[in-house]
């Protein structure tokens, strides 16, 4: 890991305002690729972003995400003529619905919220920051402890059996295993849907029942935005990445693809802004489709 953020941090990319360009191919790119930051709450406007590309008429070929980024990403890529927004209410929705069956009625909204906060958080809430999101969210009295493995039943039961492979639009998505030499990174293109999802959600410093096994690769700022193994598995490609992180995503300035970072400049709205409803959405989503409408992507 060590050594491939070093090689990557060589060629850091900075581009001014919303928008960074490195045009590494030449010709016409085949396909557009769409690569989705993580981001926790930030990570809402993906939604809005992926709404502001078909309002454009930008075909989306392949779907790139991590975190919060395969929770939107998988959604799209599983129904990409869907209403992505709806859709993504429907899943909130089975969530709380699933949450509300394991800690009863009380408290049931508040303990969801709290709970998909820490789930999609791209490992960057620490247990002190999970606690005081389920606090906010009024869930801190009536949650039980953090479970992934209620995470990973609702998007099995969400996604009716789907698999990575069989996707209309081609998904791939990230999660680290340890290996004696230290982390490794893992890319999923096959298999069912939710368990790539869930993988890339896992953080074993937050879920009591989240093993070692697969890691949410968040906190390794290559796969934040995972600029660099989208081109890896998508050469040649332009790649268009919604980046909510804060940060310039790191890659190397020789890929073999056309990239277009989108940086959406939105503050984290609260964790009832996962309810996918309500001002906080609202904001979250606006923020994400402005940002692409903006955007110089040809």
């Amino acid at each position: 890991m060590g050594r491939r953020l070093g090689v990557v941090l060589l060629a850091l990319m900075v581009g001014f305002g919303g928008v960074s360009c490195r045009r590494g191919v030449r010709g016409t790119p085949s396909r557009t690729c769409v690569v989705l930051s993580v981001g926790g709450t930030k990570g809402l406007a993906h939604v809005g972003a992926l709404d502001a590309l078909a309002a454009r008429g930008i075909p989306i070929d392949c779907v790139v995400g991590n975190s919060m980024g395969a929770v939107v990403g998988g959604l799209y890529a599983s129904e990409p003529r869907g209403n992505l927004r709806q859709r993504y209410r429907d899943f909130f929705a089975a969530y709380e619905d699933e949450t509300r069956r394991t800690t009863g009625v009380r408290g049931a909204v508040g303990a969801a919220v709290g709970l998909l906060a820490v789930l999609v958080s791209g490992g960057t809430l620490t247990p002190a920051l999970a606690v005081g999101a389920l606090g906010a969210a009024g869930a801190a009295a009536t949650a039980p402890r953090l479970s992934h493995e209620r995470f990973a039943r609702v998007l099995e039961r969400y996604y009716e059996g789907a698999r990575v492979e069989d996707l209309p639009v081609p998904f791939v998505t990230f999660h680290q295993a340890p290996t004696e030499q230290g982390l490794r990174l893992v890319t999923v293109t096959q298999g069912p849907l939710s368990e790539a999802v869930a993988a890339s959600a896992a953080n074993p410093l937050l879920f009591e029942d989240a093993t070692l096994e697969r890691i949410d690769p968040g906190a390794d700022r290559v796969s934040a935005t995972p600029i660099h193994d989208a081109c890896q598995q998508f050469p040649g490609a332009r790649l268009i990445a919604i980046n909510v992180t804060g940060e310039p995503a790191f890659y190397r300035g020789d890929l073999d693809c056309d990239v277009r970072e989108v940086r959406v400049d939105v503050p984290a709205p609260p964790v009832d802004a996962f309810t996918g409803r309500g001002p906080a959405f609202e904001s979250a989503y606006d923020a994400g489709h402005d940002a692409v409408m903006r955007a110089r992507l040809d």
